[in-house]
């Protein structure tokens, strides 16, 4: 019993100095892979986050996200690396990603992109620390960001009016379908672009209407030029994002319908037919002081213009002049207030309606020539009688 006793006695202290000796070879190599750790004095800095910066919001089609820091600085001997963690509270009790081993950048940050897209409409909370095998950094500041569907709204599709179809009114009511949309998608207006030609560089109006149930619809509140095509587009808003404009679309609006206050002359006057510009001034004042009165509509003054223009082209012709309607910057529309002359073999163009867009003047027939330039003579039919 007492040389079992002293065997005991005689190896504890054998062990523990095997142990010490073994600790202090460690502690005296620093850079050994298995040296034991912390060593005293030496600091690694916190890394500092560079992105995503807090608060971001992140697209769920830009995945997978990339965390960035920027290097840490340390006096003691040893390489770090870095440990990246992800999780979905700020306490980081369920971590979502956790990855160490990560090599520093060599542009003074270091970066990690996730292995996996996170799933969408959740907040997450990113941290970093260094490492290096004996000693580490404190934690970085802790930052959030934001994994969303993204917002996307397409063009609206157009209902009406469509297809260049000739409506029945000055004033058409424009539809189109409300706009297919993914995502948190905010409050939605839709802008109606409606032009006079079909590059929408001669606007019409443009009208902003809020989205309504179902179909988003106005009424334009100004009446249009009789028998003209105009062209139409519409797009979506949110407070992110815009659509595309919708396919364009047109339509003509309805012919004047003409009020005839009183009969045509049935004949020629009893000097004859105009023979010149001033005479047929003189003859249509004479003649249709009806459609030369103020205080009408729009639509209507346009309407007695071109009745005017009309009877002045049939008494012309009847005198013996060459007169012809003029293509409105070369068609396919007839100019309402403007007419082609052929003088002396030159087509020119002639003004004969002063202001006549005024409708709070009375309609003032002039005869005032201008040049060739951008005047486009089309045949007047049909030929009159002249009877």
């Amino acid at each position: 019993m007492m040389s079992r006793r002293v065997f005991g006695v005689l190896l504890i202290p054998v062990t523990m100095a095997a142990v010490a000796a073994c600790e202090a070879v460690k502690s005296a190599t620093p850079t050994s892979p298995s040296v034991a750790g912390p060593i005293a004095g030496v600091n690694i800095t916190n890394p500092h986050p560079v992105a995503p910066p807090q608060g971001t919001t992140i697209a769920s089609t830009d995945q997978p996200v990339t965390l960035t820091v920027n290097n840490v600085t340390t006096n003691g001997q040893r390489p770090v690396t870095y440990l990246f963690e992800v999780a979905s509270d700020s306490e980081f009790a369920t971590k979502v990603v956790t990855r160490e081993g990560i090599e520093p950048g060599a542009d003074g940050k270091t970066s990690y992109r996730l292995p996996d897209a996170l799933s969408p409409e959740r907040t997450y909370f990113w941290r970093a620390k260094a490492k290096d095998g004996a000693n580490e950094s404190g934690y970085s500041v802790v930052l959030s960001f934001n994994v969303v569907t993204p917002v996307i709204i397409q063009a609206p599709v157009p209902i009406s009016p469509v297809s260049g179809a000739t409506i029945s009114t000055l004033r058409p009511t424009f539809k189109t379908n409300n706009a297919a949309r993914s995502g948190p998608v905010g409050a939605v207006t839709y802008v109606f672009d409606i032009a006079r030609n079909a590059t929408f560089s001669d606007k019409e109006a443009v009208v902003t209407v809020s989205e309504q149930a179902g179909q988003t619809k106005f009424t334009i509140d100004q009446e249009l030029v009789p028998d003209k095509k105009y062209y139409w587009r519409v797009k979506a808003y949110d407070p992110q994002v815009t659509s595309e404009w919708s396919l364009p679309q047109s339509f003509v609006t309805p012919a004047p319908s003409v009020k005839v206050p009183g009969p045509v002359a049935p004949g020629p006057p009893s000097s004859g037919w105009p023979k010149t510009g001033q005479e047929l001034v003189r003859w249509a004042t004479a003649t249709y002081p009806d459609r030369l009165v103020a205080g009408v509509s729009v639509s209507q003054r346009q309407a007695n213009m071109a009745f005017v223009r009309d009877r002045m082209i049939e008494a012309g012709l009847c005198g013996g002049m060459q007169l012809a309607w003029n293509l409105k910057r070369g068609g396919p529309e007839k100019s309402i207030d403007y007419l082609a002359y052929n003088k002396t073999g030159t087509w020119i163009g002639v003004d004969i309606g002063y202001a006549y867009d005024d409708t709070s003047m009375v309609l003032q027939l002039q005869w005032a020539e201008g040049d060739s330039y951008m005047v486009y003579p089309l045949t007047y039919t049909p030929a009159p009688s002249c009877r």
